[in-house]
């Protein structure tokens, strides 16, 4: 068997071709992987920091002018149409995708400058999708222009398309900072872009102060684009340093606000009706009403009384609420910042392609100067190649023009040369010959033109002509030879563009601390209540319980724990793998039937129960008190495990509301839990039972306090197939501990019979033939409220 496999291994060898290369597996896969990745950044997901535009962005609008001269001043042309052509032509990827590039660039609430101007629908702030491309129609916007109508100087280099039979611009001729103008946003591998809009006036006058002064920090340029002005407005209430500092360094959080006024009638402030007329960049309307009557209907703001929506063309955006007479309209908007999509962080990201020192596009982040002054290096490469194009169309003429007003001078010799010529080719060789001063260009270009045009009568226009172009041709030699002045002709043109389109900032600005701060508190009617839960983890609040047997309970489940509360407390769960979960009484459903599954509201480890509840309502659980000799204050919890370990640790870390995964207060051994949590004072002594049978009493300062979640210390020594069942808090004389064995029968064991000892011990053998099967809890004392403030 051996040589039959290394005569087929041979065999395989030898017929291998010796061209074929073997690479490894991982290199290849990282190889492909990272071209991919290059890919997805160059070509698709990140901008060019030069005109502000993506791939197919730039596809879109280069076939609409080049191809299809859908310009401001032409028809509409059905979008499908220009979808068509830029897939088939330019951009070879999905017409979905490409048609909602197209859309995005016709939204003036998307863009602070829309490129394409829409006709139908295509979409709204509502949330309104567009409409099918067959059904609506677009041409570029006058703004658009700007950014490709000097394509015809040849001031951009272009490459083949994707199949070779065309040409395309690698970057759009962009007469204004687009990119900043209109923001982008885009995911790539391993990096994103998200840049918001900004105003084009104060963008433009920013472009000219660093032209005056290159030296110009970020935080000098923003005395002029003082932040994002986005299209539907918005306030942005981060601090002014913290907004200079994310522009310093290309990345941050801009918190964004909608803004709200009083509603005026009849010039009087009525205190019942707020009017939200602005909202932050990206959220859309249809959902934000949704959201708003969720809180009404459910009444979780009672100060909420109506909702309603009455936005239209001539006074914009417009969404009422009504609230109670007499209500705090600054209390309920702090409510609706909180949970609602009112208030919104803006992710600022400015990563986009620019050139490196060698004029390679590479992915970076930029800070506002950079972005300021990549366009501008831009600017002036492009606006030079511009004069120097024109300069070579002035030249061409100029020579052009110089030949026929040599030939004027033998206007009469010429005619009588072309009439004796046999053709153009000809005639052309016999007057270069009879004007030695005349070249190939020239001497066609006379051919080529009536030859009147030459006469008398028009070589004064010709001549005239000559002067003109000579003058306009030194004038551009002049820009060309000094950067100082091509920087002016940059300026100057950028100050037109601000001229000629206009607009009045749209997002204001102010400080996190202008509005009234969200405060639970403010919104909930405190009322004496009771949380419920069950064995199997079920909760639920009460305001009354007559007796514990006429609560409603699942099949097979149980109350574990009635938690006298007011609805502005907190109510801590323990659970037995060491987790605390911290909960609002308000966020527990108030109900009269079974109630909800704490999982729920927490994420609960696989296999956790709970193993008790306590309030934070200081009727009923003290108030954090320091002790002496002690870091944490009191009162302190004694926690019991399975396995026999004891712990003490303060309360107060517990009482603040905690995330849904909760925090640690007790640090298990595998297959160890927790099995009882109850709060004791250094003065009690306390019992551990075993399955066993076993009883220890320790006194509880026996255990030290723990400065946070840890292990403990031993309590109860036991045997190798032992397990703790529970404890029992021993205040008074007359306190027992309760135990059904294995018969079935209930025990008790009184303080007298058990002296304290010292924990870690293995414990009494208080029975030598039957074991406990589990510990029985106390009766259930209902509170009676009228000695703890208020009746229910």
């Amino acid at each position: 068997m051996a040589d039959r496999r290394n005569g087929r291994a041979g065999a395989s060898e030898q017929a291998a071709p010796e061209q074929f290369a073997y690479a490894p597996l991982s290199e290849e896969t990282r190889r492909r992987y990272l071209n991919y990745a290059m890919s997805v950044i160059m070509s698709r997901a990140l901008p060019d920091a030069r005109d502000g535009l993506k791939p197919v962005q730039r596809r879109i609008l280069y076939t609409m002018f080049n191809e299809l001269g859908v310009t401001f001043d032409a028809k509409f042309v059905k979008c499908a149409r220009i979808i068509g052509d830029v897939v088939g032509k330019y951009h070879p990827h999905g017409q979905s995708a490409v048609y909602e590039a197209l859309v995005r660039l016709a939204q003036d609430f998307t863009l602070r400058a829309p490129l394409v101007f829409p006709q139908g629908n295509f979409g709204s702030v509502i949330g309104l999708p567009a409409a099918a491309e067959r059904y609506t129609e677009a041409k570029l916007s006058k703004i658009a222009e700007e950014l490709l109508s000097e394509l015809k100087y040849d001031t951009v280099d272009t490459r083949p398309t994707y199949d070779a039979e065309r040409q395309e611009p690698v970057v759009l001729p962009a007469r204004f900072p687009n990119l900043l103008v209109n923001g982008a946003s885009g995911i790539a591998v391993g990096m994103a872009t998200n840049i918001p809009p900004h105003n084009l006036g104060e963008v433009l006058r920013a472009c000219g102060m660093l032209i005056e002064n290159p030296e110009l920090s970020v935080r000098q340029i923003m005395r002029t684009i003082k932040g994002p002005d986005f299209p539907l407005g918005g306030r942005v209430v981060t601090n002014v340093d913290e907004l200079k500092s994310i522009y310093e360094e290309g990345r941050g959080s801009i918190k964004v606000r909608g803004e709200w006024k009083f509603d005026v009638e009849k010039k009087k402030e009525v205190q019942n009706r707020i009017i939200i007329h602005s909202i932050p960049y990206g959220v859309e309307t249809g959902p934000l009403m949704e959201q708003l009557g969720e809180i009404r209907d459910s009444r979780r703001l009672p100060q909420l009384v109506d909702v309603s929506d009455l936005s239209d063309d001539k006074h914009g955006l417009r969404i009422m609420l009504e609230i109670k007479s007499g209500a705090d309209a600054e209390v309920v908007m702090a409510y609706l910042f909180k949970h609602t999509s009112l208030e919104q962080n803006f992710g600022y990201n400015a990563t986009a392609l620019a050139p490196d020192e060698h004029g390679v596009l590479t992915p970076r982040r930029l800070d506002l100067k950079q972005l300021l002054q990549c366009f501008l290096d831009f600017r002036f490469t492009t606006v030079r190649k511009r004069f120097e194009f024109q300069l070579r169309q002035l030249e061409r003429r100029i020579h052009i023009l110089e030949g026929f007003e040599i030939i004027f001078d033998g206007l009469d010799k010429a005619l009588k040369i072309i009439r004796s010529s046999d053709g153009r080719q000809d005639a052309a060789v016999k007057l270069m010959k009879a004007f030695p001063l005349l070249d190939e260009e020239q001497t066609f270009a006379v051919l080529d033109i009536a030859l009147y045009r030459i006469s008398q009568l028009e070589i004064g226009r010709i001549r005239e002509e000559l002067a003109e172009k000579r003058k306009e041709a030194e004038r551009i030699r002049g820009i060309l030879k000094s950067d100082k002045k091509l920087w002016g002709v940059v300026q100057e043109e950028l100050e037109e563009i601000g001229k000629a389109y206009p607009g009045e900032r749209r997002t204001n600005f102010g400080t996190s601390d202008e509005v009234t701060e969200f405060d639970a508190s403010a919104y909930i009617v405190k009322e004496n209540t009771q949380v419920v839960v069950s064995t199997d983890g079920w909760v639920r609040r009460i305001n009354k319980i007559s007796t514990v047997d006429k609560l409603r309970m699942r099949e097979g489940d149980s109350v574990l724990a009635i938690v006298p509360c007011s609805t502005l407390d907190n109510v801590v769960f323990f659970s037995s793998d060491g987790m605390a979960y911290t909960l609002t009484v308000n966020e527990i459903p108030a109900s009269t039937g079974y109630g909800e599954p704490l999982a729920k509201f927490v994420r609960m480890g696989d296999g956790a129960r709970i193993v008790t509840a306590l309030s934070t309502d200081s009727r009923f659980t003290p108030a954090d008190r320091e002790v002496k000799g002690q870091a944490t204050p009191s009162p302190f919890l004694f926690v019991a495990t399975a396995a026999g370990q004891v712990a003490r640790l303060s309360l107060s870390w517990y009482r603040q509301v905690s995330t849904k995964a909760g925090r640690k207060y007790c640090r298990l051994r595998d297959k160890d839990r927790v099995v009882h949590v109850e709060i004791m004072d250094d003065s009690d002594s306390v019992f551990l039972a075993t399955r066993k049978a076993r009883l220890l009493h320790f006194k509880v300062d026996d255990v030290p306090v723990l400065g946070g979640a840890g292990m403990g210390v031993r309590g109860i020594k036991l045997e190798s197939d032992d397990i703790v069942l529970g404890a029992q808090r021993l205040t008074r004389p007359s306190d027992t501990l309760k135990a059904i064995n294995e018969n079935d029968k209930e025990l008790s064991f009184g303080q007298g019979k058990y002296e304290i000892t010292s924990r870690g011990g293995r414990g009494v053998k208080t029975s030598h033939r039957t074991g406990f099967k589990f510990l029985v809890r106390g009766e259930f004392a209902l509170p009676d409220w009228t000695q703890h403030g208020g009746t229910n």
